[in-house]
């Protein structure tokens, strides 16, 4: 799912956006997308406990 700073309804804010390494506050936007592994030049940053579980209800939301 994406992860943006651009805040819009209907998305799950990233409660520990600071610990994840992003620079703003940011939300889980339930758009779905694909990227070659290798067009992936660095991790940035890992999402905390409750934003994983955040994340995965989401997208079971999502998916039905």
């Amino acid at each position: 799912m994406a992860i943006t700073s651009v805040i819009g309804a209907g998305e799950v804010p990233v409660g520990d956006w600071q610990a994840a390494g992003l620079l703003k506050p940011s939300v889980f936007k339930p758009i779905f997308a694909t990227f070659e592994q290798t067009s992936i030049p660095q991790q940035l940053g890992a999402l905390a406990e409750n934003d994983r579980t955040a994340l995965r209800k989401l997208i079971n939301s999502v998916l039905g």
